[in-house]
This record gives C-alpha cells, sequence and structure tokens, in this order.
C-alpha cells in the first residue's frame, strides 16, 4: 500500500512538472492583432513575427510567467502607406526601438482557467506597469490555447505625436487582442518565433 502510494505521489509530481515547464509556442496558430479607430473608423493591424515563453503552473499559479517580445518591423495594416507611419518616428519608432515587449512579475488565478498577470509592457523604450487578464484553454490534442485582449493608452508610450494626438483624428486608446497556441507538454523547445 505505501509502495502504490508513493509511486502514485511520484507520478502526479512528474507530471505537474511536465506541465510547469515553459511550453513551445506554435507561431502558425498565433496572433497578435491591434485596432485603433481613425477618425471614428476602426483601423485593424497584426505583428507577424514575436518570441514567446509561456510557463502556466495550473498548481501553483503563483509559479507561473509569461515572457513576449514583438518585432515592430513585422507590423501589416494591408497597406504599406500606413505601415510606414506606424513604424515611423511618430508612432513606433522602429529604428530605435525595434521590440515591444511584456514581462509578467506576478500571476494569479481568477478560476475557471483565467488568470491575471501583472508585469510591464515596453513600447518605445517606455516602460509602464500593466495589469492584464488572460483565458488559459486545455484542448483535447494536448495543446493550451491562451487568450486575452486588454488596451493601451497611446499617450503612455508617445505613440503618435503631432496631429495625430488630436482625439478626433485617432482615438487615444488601442485595443490588443492575442491569440498563442502552446504545444503539448511534452514538446521540448520553449521558445519559437512567428514567422
Amino acid at each position: 500500500m505505501y509502495k502504490s502510494t508513493l509511486i502514485a505521489t511520484c507520478l502526479a509530481i512528474s507530471s505537474a512538472t511536465a506541465f510547469a515547464a515553459p511550453r513551445a509556442v506554435l507561431s502558425e496558430e498565433g496572433q497578435i492583432e491591434f485596432v485603433v479607430k481613425e477618425m471614428g473608423v476602426p483601423v485593424s493591424g497584426k505583428f507577424k513575427r514575436f518570441d514567446a515563453t509561456i510557463d502556466i503552473d495550473a498548481t501553483k499559479p503563483e509559479k507561473s510567467s509569461v515572457n513576449l517580445r514583438i518585432d515592430i518591423s513585422s507590423l501589416a495594416t494591408g497597406s504599406d502607406e500606413a505601415d510606414a507611419v506606424a513604424m515611423g518616428p511618430d508612432w513606433l519608432d522602429k529604428a530605435h526601438a525595434p521590440y515591444a515587449t511584456f514581462k509578467s512579475a506576478a500571476i494569479r488565478e481568477l478560476g475557471k482557467g483565467r488568470y491575471e498577470a501583472k508585469g510591464a509592457l515596453n513600447i518605445r523604450g517606455k516602460e509602464r506597469d500593466l495589469l492584464i487578464q488572460f483565458n488559459s484553454t486545455d484542448q483535447v490534442s494536448g495543446k493550451t490555447i491562451v487568450t486575452s485582449e486588454f488596451v493601451i493608452k497611446r499617450q503612455d508610450f508617445n505613440i503618435g505625436a503631432g496631429e495625430w494626438n488630436e482625439v478626433d483624428v485617432v482615438s487615444p486608446e488601442i485595443l490588443v487582442k492575442v491569440r498563442l497556441a502552446l504545444a503539448p507538454p511534452a514538446a521540448k523547445s520553449s521558445t519559437v518565433s512567428s514567422r
């Protein structure tokens, strides 16, 4: 009886450890999108390349962590002219700040696969505290889908200078939508670049 209990405990610990290890991000199934209103009309875009290292520990949420790095040069709105403006010095300033990053400092569970992450968001070399909520949903295939929607304020990162700061031209808030697919726990790689 003691031996079987010991074996079961060891298996449970190894299983929890496997799930707690950082999971590979499946680049082809992930997306990072944004929506901003220009003259009251929603304009959407996305970032095609990003790196993420995600470790979600359902048994000890406080041990979880999220690190995300977005390649600003991969921005795409469907318009070359709009892309050039968005990556220019008045907006995301790709030349001086080629990446936007988010690094969690603390994560807590909210229940039913929902979590809250407190961390630092860095855009244009300006770092601001950010509190976001995200959902983590396990799939039958063993994959885990992580989704989040949050709003950032342009003025916090000096995004959009001059006439662009006029409220009636471009809205002060940007909606960000994130969807990441994590490989099953057995996957070896912990960091994958989205292409």
